[in-house]
């Protein structure tokens, strides 16, 4: 399928906004790589703001799509809980860059991050909060807090996105003295989260079965 030159300057940009961040991504470098001048990305975005806004806000609406698919239908709020953990993992795992700009997002506590793109990250705070609220009310769940076990599943999935070098480097240092386990992948990752969130949500007396 062809892509259409708009698509192509996103797909660009996505890649040297999650190199760079925000502030030291420039256009000029973005527009070579694209094969058309600076002034052509005006033609579809107004400023820079404007194009890490599209960037931004698509992959995060795709994001929380992606999610509210996976945990369709999905009665059982520990299944619902196990799906949502994955498909996240799934949507990462498929769109490389974006945990790197979610990262320097994290690091600059939002500075840039357009009030849409915001909402699209409620949506997916939302999407947990229902199935949190579900597995409490069945008695099935723990009371928790939903910011905290999407900080959990946030910050587990995209520091394991984005510091593959840095882990090598650090599990090769351990390995001069201990034996050093393979890493999962990002899909094994997402699953084994998913495990371990789950059981620590469950309610003591759920633990082999209810829920």
């Amino acid at each position: 399928m062809r892509v259409s030159k708009k698509e192509k300057i996103l797909d660009v940009a996505a890649r040297y906004f999650s190199k760079y961040g925000y502030a030291n991504a420039v256009l000029d470098d973005i527009a070579a790589e694209v094969g058309i001048t600076k002034p052509a990305i005006y033609y579809h975005f107004k400023d820079k703001s404007d194009l890490y806004a599209a960037v931004l806000i698509g992959r995060l609406k795709r994001l929380a799509d992606a999610v509210e698919a996976g945990v369709k239908g999905v009665e059982k709020p520990c299944e619902a809980l196990d799906r949502y953990i994955v498909s996240f993992g799934e949507f990462l795992n498929e769109n490389s860059c974006f945990a790197a700009i979610l990262a320097h997002e994290f690091a600059d506590d939002g500075a840039n991050m357009p009030e849409d793109a915001a909402r699209q990250l409620a949506r997916t705070l939302g999407l947990l909060t229902e199935i949190l609220d579900r597995g409490i009310a069945k008695e099935a769940f723990e009371i928790e807090n939903p910011m905290v076990i999407q900080l959990t599943i946030v910050s587990s999935l995209v520091m394991h996105q984005t510091t593959e070098g840095l882990r090598r480097r650090v599990t090769g240092l351990v390995g001069e003295n201990h034996t050093v386990r393979p890493e999962p992948d990002m899909r094994d990752l997402a699953r084994i989260l998913a495990k371990k969130v789950v059981k620590a949500v469950k309610r003591p007396e759920t633990m082999q079965g209810r829920g």
